[in-house]
């Protein structure tokens, strides 16, 4: 049964990958826009949207660690599955005696205390420490910037053999902090994985250690039978977890991830999943030689718990943060961020928006809203603007970070303001026609009014009819510095709906006019 059991969970967790990863790279059209619903059952995404419509699966993953422990890890994680994949590959470049693990002690300390630290801040408004080691964002960063763009190197590279038959697809802004950032994490997890197994989940994740905390609560465990076992060493030396006591004859069920590797490869049926709902939990610590039992009770679960609620509970009463740099503000927030604090409070930085986005303005941001909220996604509009008819963005993101917006309320939703600077503009330092801003805006917030005597059109602004998609300060030809200039704005507005007639589908040449 076991056999059959972890045979199917290797085939569903490639499965997810698969499926969260295509997420990442074909956001292209309304069907794979639907893969994306696959990303709301990543553990941290479900926490932060829990009052966004997250709660139910929130509560799923949180019924299935109860029930099985850390089965979530091995099976919905993506970032569990690649290192499960990185292990059994590096096996095959091993010697028969290095593919073997062997029981390690738990680094306790370092686990929970970051675990303490970044619940802390994020209870705090302060969610970068958990974006930057969040497994499900940092996927998603790897993702978007490595496998995305090695994929599309490779179609773009088809398109100029195949032109006929495979088209060319233009490609996104490069971020290079972004790209170091996830090229180091893919490096480090994938190293650790090839010689260590899960022990990035076991000492870093705070996701992991989460969910080892609240194991302790789990119904079904991994228990030896200590009378049928023979202390073979197979389930220790195939326990990539590293949490097989064999000593003592114990599984730390805080480490164990569910792989259902231990059971398989035990020939004599020793360690299997009991019902453990009645057994008191009982720890061993051996010291000069003697055998001590510690009581553990479920001590380290209700601080989870509590942790975890504590969490929910400054994130529903919208505590503000506690740290927070304090720039000049730079950085325009996608439409349904509501506000820059609102964004740095539940963004993890998994960059789905950064993907979904068909004209590729959405970028991971460096000092743009000050140094709390590194990789976190702004707009930038030097390639192009934020399209009048999507909402793209808003639809993808798995948690409460950018509100689902209608596409209605999108075109009303002020992200920024625009400013017109009437000494870069050509019509006053060319003595030209122009007009690109005009033809352009979408809510026609911009029109042409008579300069002067001169027989040209100058624009003039209304700012209320503003949504700052930045299709004004993309197209305008003023060099060096752009005459229009969108202003981010700190906290979103709603802007007045457009009296005049509305450029629904704007079409822009080569040269803007």
């Amino acid at each position: 049964m076991y056999r059959f059991l972890k045979k199917g969970r290797v085939v569903f967790s490639i499965i997810f990958l698969l499926i969260i990863t295509s997420s990442f790279i074909f956001f292209i059209n309304r069907e794979t826009l639907l893969m994306s619903e696959f990303l709301k059952f990543q553990f941290v995404p479900s926490m932060l949207g829990i009052f966004s419509g997250g709660a139910i699966v929130f509560l799923l993953l949180l019924l299935l660690t109860i029930l099985f422990g850390r089965a979530y890890c091995s099976t919905l994680c993506p970032l569990g599955t690649y290192q499960d994949i990185v292990s059994r590959t590096a096996s095959v470049f091993k010697s028969k005696k290095n593919r073997r693990y062997s029981y390690d002690k738990p680094f306790s300390k370092l686990r929970f205390g970051i675990l303490l630290i970044v619940g802390v801040l994020f209870m705090g408004g302060i969610s970068l420490p958990l974006a930057l080691l969040d497994p499900y964002s940092n996927w998603g960063k790897i993702s978007n910037e490595i496998i995305s763009r090695s994929e599309q190197y490779i179609h773009n590279g088809l398109a100029e053999i195949m032109p006929d038959a495979v088209f060319f697809r233009s490609y996104a802004h490069f971020a290079i902090g972004s790209f170091l950032f996830a090229l180091f994490f893919l490096i480090t997890v994938t190293l650790l994985s090839a010689f260590k197994g899960r022990l990035y989940c076991n000492t870093i994740c705070p996701v992991g250690s989460f969910l080892g905390l609240l194991s302790r609560f789990a119904i079904f465990k991994p228990v030896i039978d200590k009378e049928t076992c023979t202390k073979c060493r197979l389930c220790v030396i195939n326990c990539k977890s590293q949490c097989i006591d064999l000593e003592n004859q114990t599984v730390d069920e805080s480490r164990c991830v569910a792989c259902l590797n231990c059971t398989v490869v035990c020939k004599t049926n020793s360690i299997v999943y009991k019902y453990t709902l009645n057994r008191k939990k009982v720890a061993v610590d051996i010291k000069d030689g003697t055998t001590i039992l510690r009581s553990e009770g479920r001590r380290n679960a209700m601080i989870a718990m509590g942790l975890m609620g504590t969490a929910l509970a400054a994130k529903a009463i919208n505590a503000g943060p506690m740290i927070s740099s304090r720039p000049k503000v730079t950085g325009i927030a996608p439409p349904g961020a509501m506000s820059i604090e609102h964004l740095k409070k539940n963004c993890t930085a998994c960059h789905a928006c950064v993907a979904a986005c068909p004209n590729n303005i959405i970028q991971p941001a460096t000092t743009e809203y000050g140094i709390d909220g590194i990789l976190l996604p702004v707009l930038n509009f030097k390639h192009h603007f934020c399209s009048y008819e999507c909402n793209v963005c808003s639809q993808v993101c798995p948690n409460d970070a950018l509100k689902p917006l209608s596409i209605k309320d999108k075109q009303l939703a002020q992200i920024g303001q625009t400013q017109f600077y009437l000494e870069k503009c050509i019509v006053h330092t060319d003595g030209t026609d122009c007009g690109a801003c005009d033809e352009h805006c979408p809510t026609k917030a911009i029109t042409m009014v008579p300069y002067g005597d001169s027989g040209l059109f100058i624009p003039n602004l209304e700012p209320e009819l503003c949504i700052g998609c930045g299709a004004c300060e993309y197209i305008c030809p003023a060099v060096p510095e752009k005459a229009m200039v969108i202003h981010a704005l700190e906290v979103h507005q709603i802007a007045a709906e457009p009296t005049l007639d509305k450029q629904e589908k704007v079409k822009v040449d080569d040269f803007g006019f």
